[in-house]
């Protein structure tokens, strides 16, 4: 009886003190400042500004006008991708562009955070084709990226998608195998070729009849996504999927960074 009443007080005591910091320091959204709810990482504003209702492809998400239909469309007939769906918040336009430059940096770890709870948010509304909980990979970086002053964004953001979704994440089955140019600097075509035999499968076991979400910061052309899926399906995973914060169009804007994929 002791012991409870002393994690009661040491809780009780612990609220008092957040509720007080709360007032000093309000929470302050991941992206504008602005002050938000305790329990979001962005304001209602730029929750809607980065969740966006464009009208997509419903497998590759790649933006289409309103008077086509949306169940596929003629890249993917021609691409004959081999992953199933890609979920994704926005195109890699305006502020979301930006964001996503932003959360290579160390110092924007809040911002890479609340756009994990927004897809992974997403993903949970996905329907579940196996028994077991879909499996989250992120796309592998090479090992000299260590050395880079970037983050791995696509690992971070896995962990994020985890914690919100309560997916299990897989981040050594496959490995990047090979150093690759910028995907962003090639022509489309030059980027199926780049990334060809550029990932092994290490752990097959792990991925047995299990549906995999393949897990990103940006997809544009496709191609690493469609390599991956096609060494994930031989390797006997059941179904692969994309999950990407932005979904590239290939049209760059004034001053952008290009995009990975």
């Amino acid at each position: 009886m002791l012991g409870c009443l002393v994690v009661m007080t040491r809780f009780a005591a612990a609220t008092r003190l957040s509720n007080f910091l709360d007032l000093i320091y309000p929470p302050e959204c991941a992206w504008c400042q602005a002050p938000c709810e305790l329990t979001e990482r962005l304001c209602a504003g730029c929750r809607a500004r980065f969740v966006s209702g464009y009208y997509r492809c419903h497998r590759c998400a790649a933006p289409l006008p309103q008077v086509l239909p949306n169940h596929d469309c003629a890249r993917c007939r021609q691409a004959k991708w081999r992953f199933t769906r890609v979920v994704t918040l926005a195109t890699y336009r305006g502020d979301m562009r930006r964001a996503i430059i932003s959360m290579k940096r160390n110092r924007f770890e809040p911002l890479r955070r609340a756009m994990a709870d927004l897809l992974g948010q997403q993903l949970l509304l996905e329907p579940q084709h196996t028994d077991a909980l879909p499996l989250l990979i992120p796309v592998p970086y090479h090992w000299s990226h260590a050395f880079s002053s970037s983050t791995n964004t696509a690992e971070l953001l896995a962990q994020g998608i985890a914690t919100t979704s309560g997916w299990p994440i897989a981040q050594r089955i496959v490995r990047r195998i090979r150093k690759t140019s910028k995907q962003g600097m090639l022509s489309w075509a030059e980027r199926k070729t780049n990334v060809r035999h550029a990932f092994s499968v290490k752990s097959p076991d792990g991925i047995q009849g299990r549906q995999v979400w393949l897990v990103d910061d940006v997809m544009t052309s496709g191609a690493t996504a469609a390599e991956l899926a096609r060494l994930l399906l031989k390797a006997g995973a059941a179904q692969v999927n994309v999950a990407v914060v932005a979904r590239g169009t290939g049209v760059r804007e004034s001053g952008a960074n290009v995009a990975k994929q």
